[in-house]
């Protein structure tokens, strides 16, 4: 193969197309303690616990204790603590979760394990003033 040879295609990541950022991975063999925060996608396969922001892939094989707040979420593997997402999160058949569920959506496969509260607000919108009216107006 010579040096300007093609580059072979990519199999597509569980989070490709998801972001304009790049997807990082903690490996089976990887157990981290503390927050985890950054621009991209994340699969974890190994152990995290701690507080972690970003959009979330939790592998079959990981298990996340702590906090975990992203865009969306999907857990296949093991999750305890508070679990928040701007806008979905989703359990697939073999995620086993417990805690607390922030999230305007929330979809699980048959067979997700979940113990705990789910609760399901839509974030605020921004109401226009009333017209005709002003904040600056005197009485």
């Amino acid at each position: 193969m010579g040096l300007f040879a093609k580059e072979k295609p990519r199999a597509a990541s569980p989070v490709a197309g998801r972001s304009d950022h790049e997807t990082s991975f903690f490996g089976t063999k990887l157990s981290v303690k503390g927050k985890v925060s950054g621009g991209g996608n994340l699969i974890v396969m190994g152990n995290l616990e701690g507080e972690l922001q970003g959009e979330l892939v939790v592998a079959p094989s990981a298990v996340i204790r702590g906090e975990v707040k992203a865009v969306t979420v999907t857990v296949s593997g093991s999750l305890s603590g508070t679990l928040t997402a701007r806008e979905k999160i989703h359990l697939e058949k073999s995620a086993v979760v417990s805690g607390r569920l922030h999230a305007p959506r929330l979809s699980m496969v048959d067979g997700a394990s979940f113990n705990g509260e789910i609760e399901m607000q839509k974030p605020p919108e921004s109401t226009p003033p009333l017209k005709g009216t002003s904040r600056n107006e005197a009485n």
